[in-house]
């Protein structure tokens, strides 16, 4: 787990690539988000049965293709079978943390980092705090139940914070809009 301090910096990351790209409209689209950043996305459906075979033997959920410098990066996603939507969803946002992070190389605590940063670009704790009683978090947002568990987790300890936002969430509360979001596929 990441230390909240940390947990900070990266929520920030996230604002700041919301704001520079114009992309809190929520759900988000992690298509969007990966166009805006220069990243090129390539379903695993769209590639021939050996490819496939060979993205399925690095990942069944999703990876980067990228130079070191994160110049070119290509991100491969999982829309085919043992995949689910939202979890294509998450798997993207994952990945794209990687790259807008800069993670050269694998560790946990890469993974650790990445895994928030999805979870934040896709259900800011301000926004979960936001809804109307009772709005399905899993719907609204487009994440697994899982997701949606943790970020719900998370929102209620920052309630138990007993503070105010942030200055970025002061911003994402002020000037996020509820649209379509997605990946690929879906508007």
């Amino acid at each position: 787990m990441l230390e909240r301090q940390h947990q900070k910096e990266i929520e920030r990351a996230v604002i700041e690539m919301l704001q520079d790209y114009d992309l809190a409209k929520y759900p988000i689209s992690v298509g969007a988000a990966a166009e805006a950043l220069g990243v090129k996305i390539v379903p695993y459906s769209s590639l021939d049965p050996h490819m496939r075979n060979a993205a399925f033997a690095v990942s069944s959920d999703a990876f980067t293709i990228a130079d070191a410098e994160y110049n070119s990066a290509t991100l491969a996603v999982n829309d085919v079978s043992g995949s689910t939507y939202n979890r294509s969803r998450f798997s993207g946002a994952h990945e794209l943390a990687h790259i807008f992070l800069g993670h050269s190389e694998e560790n946990p605590f890469k993974e650790a980092e990445a895994d928030y940063f999805a979870g934040y670009l896709l259900v800011p704790h301000p926004l979960i705090l936001t809804l109307p009683k009772g709005a399905a978090v899993t719907e609204r947002f487009g994440v697994s139940g899982k997701c949606a568990s943790f970020a719900i987790d998370q929102a209620n300890n920052r309630r138990k914070e007993n503070s105010f936002w942030e200055p970025h969430e002061q911003w994402l509360v002020s000037n996020a809009v509820w649209r379509g979001g997605g990946l690929i596929g879906r508007a």
